[in-house]
């Protein structure tokens, strides 16, 4: 795969074999921070009417952290990490190759993000927690079942939230800018 060579401060390019795609990285940028806005807005909605969740960065955090302060910068930049690298994997790679609408671009990509980070993502983290604080391991296992259905299906719908944010913003920025 080429590599995405930036012009100016306002856009670049990546080259797919024959065709470029122009990539701003402003707009994908800002599009992975209201899709991040949206999933983390769901992620403490659905707790406040009884709907379990799984708050993933803050989980993180606690492997390596244990002040509570420390806690939530910890999992906040790990949050916002993950919202702008995918953010950015999305208008550089997916996208580009999608021919649906642009929400359903982005809700087509949320859900292989929560596929991903149900099958490999929670597992993985739930057995590191195992060995990095045997005494805070929780076995959540694939889908998040040990933490119940309800859990992957508030997971489900937060992914859902990310990608159709995420998808809607930059791809209907985008294809106005083309047109």
């Amino acid at each position: 795969m080429a590599p995405v060579h930036v012009v100016g401060s306002t856009g670049g390019e990546v080259d797919f074999g024959s065709a470029t795609v122009r990539v701003d990285p402003v707009l994908a940028f800002s599009s992975g921070f209201l899709a991040t806005l949206a999933i983390t807005t769901v992620m403490y909605v659905l707790p406040a009417i009884g709907v379990a969740q799984v708050d993933l960065p803050i989980w993180v955090a606690r492997l390596f952290v244990a002040d509570p302060v420390e806690v939530e910068a910890v999992g906040l930049a790990v949050h916002l990490t993950l919202g702008f690298g995918f953010a950015w994997i999305f208008a550089t790679l997916v996208e580009p190759r999608l021919t649906l609408s642009p929400g359903k671009n982005g809700l087509l990509f949320g859900a292989v993000l929560w596929v991903f980070a149900q099958l490999i993502g929670v597992p993985a983290l739930s057995e590191l927690a195992s060995v990095i604080r045997p005494d805070r391991g929780v076995p959540v296992g694939w889908l998040a079942s040990g933490l119940g259905v309800g859990a992957a299906a508030a997971s489900l719908l937060a992914h859902l939230a990310y990608g159709g944010t995420l998808g809607f913003v930059y791809g209907r920025q985008r294809a106005g800018r083309r047109g």
